[in-house]
């Protein structure tokens, strides 16, 4: 008997590559980048006649030339051009996006074809914009909106998406660039593509007086020059730079990349070192693709995390002018969120906010973010208040007339894994060359953004491989540390420093209560390092983190270095609270 068997017909090897661009996007010297391999036909804008064709209104000094000599008729060009043979191993096709009009695109999915979207930022397509009486800066004349439905439907369309370059890359970076490009496509890379002879080229359209005076001065690609050139933008142009901004930069986030920022060896790639512990630059992937809440209290919404973003004359950014609270989400509730409320509106009051959010219209913006990313449970919310955006760069509150900008940003941020808050066997800590700011400096019971304060503790704790570091108020008594609430106990009583030069944590206000309630004397008082050195048993708290045993505090153990009972006990009742019945938490929504 025969056993009959269905042959697999390889993939053909890539033999065209179809380039989609707008004008002034370096795509002629592209074009001749792939005519200088020598083993690659080249076809100047095809489809520019039919483009003519249907659109009679657009003037070009050519039109009938090229109208007598190029078939207007954009399946014929298909037929006769775009999908025949060529007699050197590939053939290479110039296209802008906009010449695709009215086009079926059914033929570019083809075996053996591949497609690019060349782009390039908007400012410089503008700032290179040369005004004849027959062209005029537009959205449309950039093609940025067309480029985006090109790659949409070939990503549709076709079994490999179309690849995305940068032309600014390919100017700064050309050998790397082109390296990649090639890679994507399946095809070689040849040296030659780096450089090309001044002058005309054969693979030249005959509009090319008109257009290429400037490549054909060129003689390979121009490395940085042509990206740091200094130029003014037209004040007309500034909305069509607006406009297109949004498609450019969806493009190039998918663009690719001839090489990323370099990281710590000891890292590894696509992680960060936190005091000797290697984690995942995120904590959970999902948050690659989360959605964030940003606006005042008339503009805010929902925006992909590549795309949230404050004015850079925001408050926060021109003076660190903003208040926050951290908030965390178990099982359906948003833990003492109405406790955390009062105190964000307390600090704003404080900072003399004006047009602040209302309490319902925060509320309302955490549970439209909430449901918009599926969040109901090990997730950790960044809840910032701006003083809002100013009319010039000032630290002047008078500035700021447009209320104020309120961010939630939610991540899936379980306490378990994150290794500043390593709550099972505990954490070192060192003691701070910083002291902790007093009342009469900037008064900590307003939860404001201004962090350096903390932020250079946590450093000497980064050097010194620690997990955080306790700072010390003028007098030389211990405050907290650079991010959480601290506690000790000694002789089983619990004791922790008096609110005067730290914040008055809510979970810190939580914990007193709760071990109160379990019979446990809880002192707050003034304590003193060596009182911390010779603890039997310390813990820091916040809301990030919940309860972090600390077994060791500048080398020395603590107690016996191990976690201590009274911790211990007090981590599992605290675990216990998101499910018990509290008029603070705050009950998600049911999600459609």
């Amino acid at each position: 008997s025969v056993i009959s068997m269905t042959e697999v017909t390889p993939p053909r090897p890539v033999r065209a590559v179809h380039q989609w661009s707008g004008p002034r996007s370096m795509s002629t010297a592209s074009m001749y980048s792939w005519f200088a391999r020598g083993d690659c036909t080249c076809v100047d804008e095809p489809l520019y006649a039919h483009h003519l064709a249907a659109c009679p209104g657009v003037f070009r000094p050519y039109r009938d030339e090229l109208l007598k000599v190029q078939s207007a008729d954009g399946p014929t060009v298909v037929r006769e051009t775009l999908t025949v043979d060529y007699p050197t191993p590939l053939a290479f096709f110039k296209h802008l996006a906009k010449q695709a009009i009215n086009l079926d695109m059914s033929w570019a999915a083809q075996q053996g074809m591949r497609h690019v979207i060349l782009i390039r930022h908007p400012f410089r397509q503008l700032a290179s914009f040369v005004a004849t009486p027959f062209t005029k800066a537009s959205l449309d004349e950039l093609s940025l909106p067309q480029l985006v439905q090109v790659h949409s439907t070939l990503s549709e369309i076709c079994d490999q998406p179309p690849v995305v370059v940068d032309a600014d890359d390919l100017a700064q970076a050309p050998e790397a660039t082109l390296r990649v490009l090639c890679a994507e496509l399946g095809v070689d890379f040849s040296p030659a593509m780096l450089e090309w002879p001044a002058g005309p080229k054969a693979c030249d359209g005959l509009w090319a007086p008109h257009w290429y005076e400037s490549v054909h001065k060129s003689t390979g690609w121009s490395g940085a020059k042509s990206s740091r050139a200094y130029r003014t933008l037209a004040p007309e142009h500034v909305g069509v730079l607006r406009a297109a901004l949004p498609f450019y930069n969806h493009l190039r986030s998918l663009a690719i990349r001839a090489s990323e920022p370099a990281r710590p060896a000891e890292a590894g790639a696509g992680t960060v070192v936190d005091h000797g512990a290697i984690l995942p630059l995120r904590p959970d992937d999902q948050n690659a693709n989360i959605l964030a809440w940003v606006g005042t209290p008339t503009t805010g919404g929902l925006v992909p995390r590549d795309l949230a973003r404050v004015s850079v004359f925001d408050s926060a950014v021109q003076g660190g002018d903003a208040v926050w609270e951290g908030l965390r989400v178990y099982r359906g509730k948003v833990f003492k969120l109405d406790r955390h409320l009062r105190r964000l509106h307390d600090s704003a009051r404080a900072m003399d906010f004006k047009n602040v959010h209302t309490r319902e219209q925060v509320r309302e913006a955490i549970f439209q973010t909430l449901a918009a990313n599926g969040m109901r449970d090990g997730v950790h919310i960044r809840l910032t208040l701006t003083r809002g955006e100013k009319t010039t760069s000032s630290m002047n509150p008078a500035f700021n007339v447009y209320g104020c900008t309120l961010i939630v940003l939610a991540e899936w941020k379980p306490v378990v894994g994150v290794a500043t808050f390593d709550n099972d066997a505990g954490v070192s800590l060192i003691t701070a060359a910083n002291r902790r700011n007093p009342p009469q400096c900037v008064d900590s019971k307003i939860h404001h953004n201004n962090l350096i304060n903390n932020i250079l503790p946590k450093i000497q704790a980064n050097h010194a491989n620690a997990a955080d570091a306790i700072m010390l108020d003028l007098d030389g008594f211990v405050s907290e540390t650079n991010s959480m609430n601290i506690f000790m106990v000694k002789a089983g009583e619990l004791l922790t420093p008096h609110a005067d030069h730290c914040l008055p944590g809510i979970t810190r206000e939580t914990l007193m209560k709760l071990a109160a309630s379990l019979g446990i004397t809880v002192v707050e008082r003034r304590i003193s390092l060596a009182e911390f050195h010779a603890a039997d048993e310390a813990f820091t708290c916040g809301t990030m983190g919940e309860l972090t045993p600390v077994v060791r505090i500048d080398g020395r153990l603590v107690g016996d270095g191990r976690v201590g009972p009274v911790t211990r006990r007090l981590q599992g009742e605290y675990a216990k609270l998101p499910d018990q019945d509290d008029p603070e938490h705050a009950l998600i929504p049911e999600f459609r």
